[in-house]
């Protein structure tokens, strides 16, 4: 634009020439007015464009009215002397030859003229078209570069510090976008490279350049190899470069080169590895990229371009995709995962998304669709759901999807509603996995899985639901009968052995059964009974089956009542300890204490130890019970007369649970009583499964100098394998054998047999539940050590004890 205060003298000449009639038409309309805005002298440029050919002498305002109008403050500034600044004027304002352009036009003074104003005309028509056209070139820039899927960014070609940078330039280079902004493109080389870059940018170079693989550092300083496609570019009127990179280094390259010929917006679309598709706003296809040519299997895009999209698509994945494109059509983004196969037949899986393409006004103009191919991923996570309902090792649903389809068939039960739940658990499998090791285990699961399932009718199902436990639902029940019949044949099937590697295995199954709807209506109680069942099932010997009855339920209840009571009764001070004592048979008198525990609840009075002691080693309760009664017992004992002993029971959980032995080793210290008047017993369950480690921590125990007892002795497996591997200082006769003294020959027999070995290995026999004179008398003759029962005194207090001393003196209650 000319600069009217550039001096007087210059301006005039320009004037001058403008107005010559020699001149060709001026690309400037001028036009010089006197302060009344008299017209005084024009160019031709300027008559033309107002179409008033005589204009000299005439006023603007009766020339162009419209042009004076919009000038009115231009001039007002002039006629201040100030510069008056330049206004854009519709083509129509100044007259029918001027419709559909666009004007710029400025006033100002005129320099030594005597207060003449100069007006300034130009056609700025295509100059507009020009920016619109740059505009909706840019908007169009900015939608491609932020939604392209491969790295992009922005840099000054100066500076080389990063000026603008895409969502997955962050994803795949691992900096934030204000570090990334912060840095420049040396920082994403390494350091022997950066020279050599800053020395490359700095060369000449053409506007569009294809280059790699080069080395990119990403946040953690991971290198990868990048192919690059970068373009000059002004970018917030700063020389820039804009760049597109992939990653190289585990694939083949996607694209060798871009064509030289195409548009910047396809380079873009075409450094992405997914299919992208441009469409008209009636949804035919304009463009596909040459990702999505692979992708569809097209050889020759040209037989398929015009072509609407959704006629490609199977109808029920067009019913996805009509809802998306009308989405993107109301300026929003639409998108779906549907099916459909390559123009070659190759089944595949898309996601989808679909966007506007905005024109310069802001209008939808095309249409994007980018379209991942998810066929891997979606097989991917069909097997993680089918993993996720069903139990790897047999196949069989597990009991997610088991509880899904027992809570269908409830909701929607067969004519009847009637059907049976079978709760199953392998009896002994726990053997089979601990001698034969898990192969043997897995194969065994995965037999009795084939047997279950070739018990099913139609509308039955199976399922594994836990380690060795499988559950039945049976459907169609005329009657309890029915279900009867099948877990009989459940268990006779399962009872049979089994041919693994060769050899024979056994294992049983043991049955719980629920009926629906008189035993639940919902799957959870239904579940939850015909566990209860299986649990009385399993406690009446197991390789039954058991229907699931009221009071089953009434026991759980209490059961659980007195798990909730153990949990703070030994913080409520409501366990308490009872001393029974032990007699010597030949000499008579007290040689031991055995302590006993006991709960008073608050609520349900004294509960036996038979009742609460289980479910205390079930819940694991009993690790700090049993430190509590070790403690106690031996504050208590450290006051009675040496060398009076003291008897303490170990459950086998404390076994499984560290510092059993820190805790005996404290007992003793903190209460002072000698180690070798502690007697710890044990039963022989200690010793199963985990014989070693057991056997290990007793022989720590010993070496504190306590003594060890083996309690209930001939009611197990492998008593006498015991004897072996451990030497116990005492043995306890089980009160199941004398209970059959004296007259039962079979009960002496075993007495005998027991005393006799004791003393052949130099081990202390102690009777349990001795009641009678007679049973007395019967042990005293077969050699028994120790004598223990109500005949002498049930357990008492530790307050009562000192009577005891009294009326079970030596020889006093020894007459039997």
């Amino acid at each position: 634009m000319l600069n009217p205060r550039a001096g007087g003298t210059a301006l005039q000449a320009d004037m001058r020439r403008s107005t010559s009639p020699s001149q060709g038409p001026a690309q400037v309309g001028l036009c010089v007015m006197d302060r009344t805005l008299r017209v005084i002298r024009v160019n031709r440029s300027f008559t033309e464009v107002i179409g008033r050919p005589s204009a000299v002498g005439r006023s603007l305002s009766e020339l162009a009215p419209g042009l004076a109008l919009g000038l009115q403050a231009q001039i007002g500034q002039a006629l201040r002397e100030e510069p008056g600044g330049a206004a854009e004027i519709a083509g129509e304002a100044l007259g029918p030859d001027g419709a559909g352009r666009v004007f710029l036009a400025s006033v100002e003074p005129l320099d030594g003229q005597g207060g003449e104003l100069i007006l300034l005309l130009r056609d700025v028509t295509e100059e507009r078209a020009v920016e619109a056209s740059l505009a909706e070139s840019e908007a169009a820039f900015r939608r491609l570069f932020h939604s392209n899927p491969a790295p992009m960014w922005v840099y000054d070609r100066e500076t080389l510090r990063f000026l603008e940078v895409n969502e997955a330039a962050l994803e795949a280079y691992g900096w934030s976008r204000e570090a990334l902004l912060g840095m420049s493109i040396l920082d994403i080389r390494p350091p022997e490279e950066r020279d050599t870059v800053r020395r490359s940018a700095a060369e000449p170079r053409s506007a569009r350049k294809v280059s790699g693989p080069w080395r990119h550092l990403d946040a953690s300083g991971r290198e990868r190899l990048v192919h690059a496609v970068s373009y000059l570019m002004e970018f917030g009127g700063r020389p820039g470069v804009l760049v597109t990179a992939w990653d190289v280094t585990d694939r083949v390259r996607a694209e060798a080169a871009l064509r030289e010929s195409e548009d910047f917006a396809r380079g873009i679309l075409e450094s992405t590895t997914d299919c992208m598709k441009v469409l008209d706003l009636e949804g035919r296809l304009l463009f596909l990229n040459g990702a999505g040519l692979a992708l569809l299997d097209v050889d020759d895009f040209e037989a398929i371009r015009g072509r609407e999209w959704m006629s490609l698509l199977p109808a029920e994945t067009a019913a996805e995709a009509g809802p998306a494109i009308a989405a993107a059509l109301a300026g929003g983004t639409g998108r779906f995962t549907g099916f459909c196969p390559t123009l070659k037949g190759v089944p595949k899986w898309w996601d989808v998304i679909v966007s506007p393409i905005l024109g310069a006004s802001g209008e939808v103009a095309r249409l994007l669709s980018i379209s991942r191919d998810v066929t891997e991923r979606r097989a991917a996570e069909r097997q993680i759901s089918y993993l996720a309902h069903h139990d790897p090792l047999t196949e069989l649903p597990n009991r997610r999807l088991f509880h899904r389809r027992l809570e269908q068939a409830m909701a929607a039960p067969e004519q009847g509603g009637r059907m049976a739940l079978h709760c199953i658990d392998l009896d002994g499998f726990k053997i089979v996995n601990d001698t034969l090791g898990h192969v043997v285990g897995d194969a065994l699961l995965r037999l009795a899985a084939e047997r279950l399932g070739g018990c099913l009718r139609g509308g039955d199902m199976v399922a594994r639901t836990g380690g060795d436990e499988f559950a039945v639902l049976q459907t169609g029940l005329r009657g309890p009968e029915d279900a009867e019949a099948f877990a009989r044949r459940i268990v006779a099937l399962l009872n049979e052995d089994y041919e693994i590697d060769g050899r024979s295995v056994h294992a049983g199954s043991s049955v719980g059964i629920a009926l629906s709807p008189e035993d639940g209506t919902t799957p959870d109680a239904l579940l939850r009974n015909a566990d209860i069942a299986l649990c009385r099932a399993k406690a009446d010997g197991r390789g039954v089956f058991r229907f699931f009855e009221r009071q089953m339920d009434e026991a759980v209840q209490r059961k659980q009542a007195l798990k909730a009571g153990l949990r703070g009764a030994l913080d409520r001070a409501e366990l308490e300890l009872r001393y029974q004592p032990l007699i010597g048979v030949e000499q008579g008198g007290i040689t031991c204490f055995e302590a006993l525990m006991r709960w008073r609840h608050p609520h349900l009075g004294m509960v036996p130890p038979a009742e609460f002691i289980p479910v205390a080693e079930e819940s694991g309760f009993i690790t700090g019970m049993g430190e509590w009664a070790l403690a106690t017992a031996c504050r208590e004992a450290a006051s009675w007369p040496a060398p009076l002993r003291l008897a303490v029971n170990l459950s086998p959980v404390q076994f499984r649970r560290p510092g059993l032995v820190r805790a005996v080793a404290m007992a003793l210290s903190d209460s002072g009583l000698m180690p070798e008047r502690l007697e710890l017993e044990i039963t022989e369950s200690v010793l199963l499964g985990e014989e070693e480690a057991n056997l290990a921590i007793l022989r720590q125990l010993r070496d504190l100098g306590v003594r060890i007892a083996l309690d209930d002795f001939g009611t197990g497996f492998s008593s006498l394998g015991y004897l072996l591997r451990f030497p116990f200082d005492k043995i306890k006769i089980d009160r199941s054998f004398v209970h059959g003294l004296p007259d039962r020959e079979d009960a002496k027999a075993i007495v005998r047999a027991i005393t006799g070995m004791g003393r052949g290995l130099g081990i202390s026999v102690t009777a349990e539940g001795v009641e009678t004179p007679g049973q007395l008398g019967a042990l005293r003759k077969k050699g028994c050590s120790e004598a223990q029962g109500y005949l002498f005194s049930p357990p008492v207090p530790a307050s009562e004890i000192p009577a005891l001393f009294k009326r079970l003196r030596p020889s006093s209650h020894m007459a039997a």
